[in-house]
């Protein structure tokens, strides 16, 4: 009992917390004229992917590096199915071509570079260090390819500033303390269901973590900002593949034991991939008919990994 105590606490406290800071950080950051494509790819990105950032390293820390990579391999899956397909419901998305050539080109260049990691089983230190350096020089990259966007110009509302900084605090800390308990109960769970630490940070977790994203697309949507709804997607999971990959490399390097994770597990995250921005390529625009094919092909790879996740 304590096992579904700790997960489901841990879970609730890492969505309720990390959207305080995401929220406090978007307040924040709307006080400089930023444009939607840089706060979707970097604030929303990076704020939304937090709960995957601090589970994953809490779970290297633990040795439980399946927990970590199955999360990271099942929230990239999730985001680009089942959030883009809620996203879908609400309103058609266009990705427009320079967002595709640019932040989509390198949502897929980081899921490479995850998958040609996690597909010998092993992450080393070095590899760590070669993700992250990645997605320094990526988040970089994207910041500066905008920068004639930027301003510095002020709004009215400053004063609010450190009310969110307070926030932006306690939604860290919080989140922190969330990641451990939901590291904890995953484990404990796997071990009394008899599955794999890999299906559960597969499934489980990565859905729970996934809810930011969700939360936050569908607001997007509601409002009709598609190019923020693909930039918090497509940052979310180039953080995810290289920043919180390498950062799971460099504070927990080992082997992982799930072949089942590393095989199948990674090749549906780049059948997502591929196919999305094969829609995005093709199709010009995403309705209702990608978005259930989306939802179809998540149920696909969560039977086809929960077949072979007994341990």
């Amino acid at each position: 009992m304590e096992h579904y105590a700790a997960f489901l606490g841990g879970l609730i406290s890492l969505v309720f917390f990390a959207d305080q800071f995401v929220k406090g950080s978007s307040i924040v950051a709307k006080v400089y004229r930023i444009p939607p494509v840089i706060i979707g790819v970097v604030l929303l990105g990076f704020g939304t992917s937090l709960p995957e950032s601090l589970v994953s390293i809490a779970a290297a820390q633990a040795g439980d590096l399946d927990i970590g990579a199955g999360n990271i391999l099942g929230s990239n899956v999730a985001n680009l199915t089942l959030v883009m397909a809620a996203a879908v419901m609400f309103t058609r998305i266009s990705i427009p071509t320079k967002i595709l050539r640019k932040e989509g080109l390198l949502t897929l260049a980081a899921s490479i570079a995850l998958a040609i990691v996690l597909i010998n089983e092993l992450i080393s230190r070095l590899e760590g260090l070669l993700l992250l350096g990645g997605g320094i020089l990526t988040l970089l990259y994207i910041v500066r390819g905008n920068s004639e966007e930027l301003t510095i110009e002020v709004e009215e509302d400053l004063s609010k500033a450190p009310v969110e900084f307070v926030r932006i605090g306690l939604g860290l800390l919080g989140t922190v303390v969330g990641a451990y308990f939901t590291v904890k109960g995953a484990d404990g769970l796997a071990k009394s269901w008899g599955i794999t630490g890999g299906f559960v940070g597969f499934l489980l977790i990565a859905i729970g973590t996934s809810l930011p994203e969700l939360v936050t697309t569908a607001s997007c949507a509601k409002r009709g900002e598609t190019e923020m709804i693909i930039g918090n997607l497509f940052g979310s999971n180039i953080f995810n593949s290289l920043l919180v990959g390498g950062l799971m490399g460099v504070v927990g390097p080992g082997s992982i034991e799930d072949s089942n994770l590393t095989g199948r597990g990674v090749g549906f995250m780049l059948l997502v991939t591929f196919l999305l921005l094969g829609f995005a390529l093709f199709r010009k625009k995403l309705h209702k008919s990608e978005g259930i094919i989306l939802i179809v092909l998540y149920v696909v790879a969560a039977a086809f990994l929960g077949m072979n996740s007994a341990t």
